[in-house]
């Protein structure tokens, strides 16, 4: 007994020292060689070691039992039982996966490493991190050659983008197409962002000709979620933010003000300071002297909060596939009286009916709800000297007094309702008819109905409903409808494993009809309903109705010899229906070659090169982006009154209509060079283009004698081009720590190469001024600002009698004379180019153990802009409150801003012209990945929190609340764009 007692314990102790006393070397290589950096892990444990230089690994405390894991970027993880081994030599093999990714582009799918255009992949997650539903905003900085600029900041708002520069100047003549799963949608933010699973942006001709005339702007392709083979899996995101204002600048407080005022009504020859009683009202005077300022941003603004949640189902067989979502989405604008609310539902189906039939459904439906702030409200140059609130707290109607009719815009703020509601379907049905695995034909329709009814009330007390009208009541409606209708046919006939052929022809029809109802009344019984309530009289009745076709044909050859020679060639003819009768049609071709360097024998002992594949295009894209039956003559509503009646009449519209209206064709050249170096450590793209757009739709005004006012014409070119770089590094790859680096760099110049070809009396092309009130000359950008150039502020001493303003006094505007004759007028104004000069990002993504950090640095250069409020000149007369400035006086002279006087300045346009650039750190999340052990006993797979901050910082010198806005926006303060923390959390059972 104690015999085998002894055996068993030598037994135990034997297996105890083989089971944890082992130490295992080794080397890693490819078919190259040794690889370094390659994670070598205990499955299952945190134990684990990375390979140096030369591919050696050495990791202690190993069984026989356990095994090890090899992992590295760009290679098939391979995992080793160790047994009786101590030295190993492992050989990983590339992911051929990993470096072969699949991406959507036009009409199909392609291999990334086969892609022979201009072709962008957006990294989803880190898009999807900001709190938004402008899926616009989650598009900044995140591709080379796409600009994202905020139109507007409120919820529900939008933004626009811009893919390469400008190339048209006819209106919405640079918005690029949206493709979502194959189908053109009209807002991208009618996709909720937790349905998002890719987004790519074709930006060269090559890549975009697929979509003719619809593409000159380059195209986004939004692929949604669907379902997937294997278990059913439910998820739910779900987040909360926080908005606080944000801005780089202050106002005048009550006394800044008092000040102001006071020095523009001082004395410019003695120095001497007017009475208080000769330049500020009774009214005025008593806030001055109980101290009764108002901070009107703190009255208007308030901390806002948005909500998210997103819950989602997904399953699939082989014959099935189902994949649907709910979202809901609640937005409080900083605003009071804003906000947004948005539900949808989205349901994709994939049946497979057949061996050779599939049917691909998807359902999306959308109800959304946004409320806007009173038009007009203006709190940034209000007066702090005023009394919104009587003794007792309540709003009052005169808050400068009962001799001042001025209203308070709280008050008007209470007495308004405006609330837009929108009720989208889609609806999306296809038909796959598999002829062979070589030959398939695809039947798509798509039917879009959106209706829009916008509701503004201003009541009994509102200023504009109090006068004698009873409240004011504007309803309007607009319905939009879209059917569109492809016949796709698919054939990939099997040469030899020499060449790749691929033939793609398409039918298309797409209809657009646009509704739009408005009625206006006053006269109601009584505030309660609101819009909804009953009128005595009707203001205005207006009804506009719309239609564009759209009817294409298109081909598309791709041909791939030896997996290194790629070719593909594209044409496409399309009619639309807004041309002229003789114009309806045209003729869109591209081709381009791509050459996979890194395939041919004489690199394949090249070791630090992964990848190297150079690519040129050359192709056309049109331009349709006009108005429907501008090319036809059209009449103007214009009723009018017979005796006691309104009468229906009608008379010629002011737009001469032009019969010979045609294409806008923009020709796109690109060259490309895609790189993958050492292991996959680096990789990126640079690229240059150069788009020429002729035949540019452009307004031209004409002589009034003719009855008409403005004509729509062909005429002119114009040129843009630029260059963009993309590299992604990655520093570190360890098992439980990674930090990896993005960069992305864009520039972008566009110039005028002709215009009418008119001359002036000196032989210089003629100037035209379009719809924009923009400046169009040749050899100059289409965004500009023309203006004298701003040379600082006039100081004692200056030689002012001999300057272009002999007048002057020290503390105004200096302008340079540039011709010297001794006067400022057009002939001084110089051109500035208000695009910036370049603009890129620098994200980072760090990883260790279960967290991970995200951070996005967006950048741009040389950006202008004129700022509206530093122009006005009430402001430095203090008759109204702004932007608050170190300003010019005699006892302090200020080199940046000029002296308050009671006479307007000359010239504040030029010295509002201001550098728009600046440095944001726009995103910055933190997550943590909870270890599934913690919660795989109640049935969750995965888990998530994070903590996100957007807009968090940003330096500029651009003085107003984002530098991409203007402090005002005609006569009302821009909706603030807000600084937001957002907690998060997402689930996956």
């Amino acid at each position: 007994m104690r015999y085998g007692i002894v055996k068993l314990m030598v037994l135990l102790c034997t297996a105890y020292g083989f089971s944890q006393g082992k130490t295992v070397t080794g080397t890693v290589s490819d078919a190259t060689g040794p690889i370094p950096g390659v994670n070598v892990l205990v499955k299952g444990t945190t134990n684990g070691v990375v390979t140096n230089f030369d591919g050696e690994f050495t990791i202690e405390d190993v069984s026989n039992n356990d095994t090890l894991v090899f992992s590295y970027v760009g290679f098939e993880t391979q995992e080793v039982l160790v047994g009786t081994q101590n030295v190993m030599s492992i050989v990983l093999s590339e992911d051929t996966e990993a470096l072969d990714e699949v991406i959507v582009v036009g009409y199909g799918t392609q291999k990334k490493s086969n892609v022979v255009g201009s072709v962008a992949s957006v990294e989803v997650e880190e898009a999807t991190s900001v709190p938004t539903t402008n899926v616009s905003e989650m598009l900044r900085g995140r591709a080379a050659g796409v600009q994202v600029n905020l139109a507007d900041a409120r919820p529900g708002g939008n933004s626009n983008i811009v893919i390469r520069g400008n190339v048209s100047v006819a209106p919405n003549g640079n918005s690029p197409l949206i493709i979502v799963d194959g189908l053109p949608f009209d807002n991208l933010n009618d996709v909720a962002p937790d349905d998002i699973a890719n987004i790519e942006i074709l930006k060269d001709a090559s890549s975009t000709a697929i979509y003719g005339s619809r593409a000159s702007n380059g195209v986004i392709l939004v692929t949604t979620k669907s379902g997937k083979i294997g278990k059913a899996t439910i998820d739910y995101h779900g987040y909360t933010t926080v908005q606080t204002l944000t801005k780089n600048f202050n106002q005048y407080d009550g006394q800044q003000f008092i000040d102001l005022r006071r020095e523009a009504n001082r004395n410019r020859f003695t120095g001497a300071y007017l009475s208080d009683e000769n330049i500020f009202s009774p009214f005025e005077l008593e806030a001055i002297e109980n101290q009764n300022f108002v901070d009107w941003e703190d009255l208007v603004l308030r901390d806002a909060v948005i909500q998210s949640h997103s819950l989602s189902f997904s399953a699939g067989s082989e014959k099935t596939k189902v994949y649907s979502s709910v979202n809901y989405f609640t937005q409080e604008g900083i605003i009071p009286n804003s906000g947004f609310d948005r539900g949808t539902f989205k349901l994709n189906i994939e049946q497979k009916l057949t061996e050779k039939l599939l049917f691909r459904g998807i359902l999306n439906y959308q109800n959304a709800t946004q409320d806007r702030e009173t038009g007009g409200l203006n709190f940034t140059t209000i007066t702090p000297l005023a009394k919104p609130f009587d003794d007792e707290g309540e709003l009052v109607k005169f808050y400068l007094g009962p001799s001042n009719t001025a209203v308070n815009p709280l008050w008007d703020q209470r007495e308004s309702t405006d609330d837009t509601k929108i009720n989208l379907t889609d609806v999306n049905l296809s038909l796959v008819y598999n002829f062979t695995p070589n030959l398939s034909y695809t039947l798509k329709t798509f039917l879009r109905n959106r209706n829009t009814n916008r509701g503004l009330y201003r009541t009994s007390l509102h200023s504009g409903g109090d006068e004698g009208i009873d409240g004011l009541g504007v309803l309007s409606n607009t319905l939009f409808k879209q059917v569109l209708v492809e016949n796709i046919v698919d054939y990939t006939p099997q040469i030899n494993d020499n060449h790749d052929l691929n033939l793609t022809f398409v039918h298309a029809f797409d209809e657009q009809s646009n509704e739009y109802t408005q009625i206006d009344k006053s006269g109601f019984t009584n505030d309660a309903l609101l819009y909804n309530g009953n009128a005595t009289t009707l203001l205005n009745n207006f009804r506009d109705v719309s239609q564009r076709r759209l009817l294409s044909f298109l081909g598309r050859l791709r041909y791939g010899y030896l997996d290194r020679y790629l070719l593909e060639a594209t044409a496409r003819a399309d009619g639309a229906s807004v041309f002229a009768e003789n114009n309806k049609w045209g003729f869109f071709p591209a081709a381009s070659v791509a050459w996979k360097m890194h395939n041919e024998p004489f690199m394949q002992n090249v070791d630090a090169i992964n990848e190297m594949k150079f690519r040129v295009s050359y192709g056309a894209t049109g331009n349709q982006g006009i108005n429907p039956l501008e090319s036809l003559g059209v009449a103007d509503d214009r009723p009018y009154v017979f005796g006691d009646q309104t009468v229906a009449g009608a008379t010629a519209s002011s737009r001469l209509p032009n019969p010979n209206l045609k294409w806008e064709t923009t020709a796109t050249l690109n060259t490309g060079l895609d790189f993958r170096l050492f292991n996959n450590l680096f990789e990126g793209t640079f690229e240059y283009y150069k788009a020429n757009t002729t035949d540019l739709l452009l307004d031209r005004s004409i002589a009034g004698t003719t009855g008409f006012n403005v004509i729509r014409f062909n005429v002119g070119e114009l040129e843009n081009q630029g260059i963009e770089a993309t590299l992604n590094t990655n520093f570190i790859r360890k098992e439980n720590f990674t930090w990896s680096l993005g960069l992305i760099f864009s520039r972008n110049r566009n110039k005028v190469i002709s215009l009418t070809g008119e001359l002036d009396e000196e032989g210089n092309q003629i100037d035209i001024t379009d719809t924009f009130g923009r400046r169009l000359s040749v050899g100059q950008s289409i965004n500009n600002i023309w203006l004298p150039k701003y040379d600082g502020i006039y100081q004692e001493g200056d030689d002012i009698a001999s300057s272009g303003n002999p007048l002057a006094q020290p503390g105004d505007v200096r302008v340079v004379d540039q011709d010297g004759n001794g006067q400022i007028d057009d002939r001084d104004n110089v051109f500035t180019n208000t695009d910036p000069d370049w603009y890129g990002s620098i994200t980072n993504t760090i990883t260790y153990k279960n967290f991970d950090l995200f951070a996005d640095i967006y950048i741009v250069q040389g950006a202008t802009r004129l700022n509206p409020v530093l122009a006005n000149g009430e402001l430095w007369k203090g008759a109204i409150n702004g932007i608050r400035a170190k300003y010019y006086t005699p006892e302090f002279p200020s080199t940046e801003y000029p002296r308050p006087k009671p006479d307007t300045h000359l010239h504040l346009f030029p010295f509002a012209v201001r550098d728009a650039s600046y440095v944001r750190l726009r995103t910055l999340t933190l997550g943590y990945n909870v270890p599934r052990r913690t919660f795989s006993k109640i049935g969750l797979q995965s888990a998530k929190f994070y903590l996100t901050g957007t807009n968090l910082f940003t330096f500029t010198d651009f003085r107003s609340y984002s530098p991409e806005q203007n402090p005002i926006n005609g006569f009302e303060t821009a909706f603030p764009e807000t600084r937001n923390i957002t907690l998060g959390v997402k689930l996956g059972f």
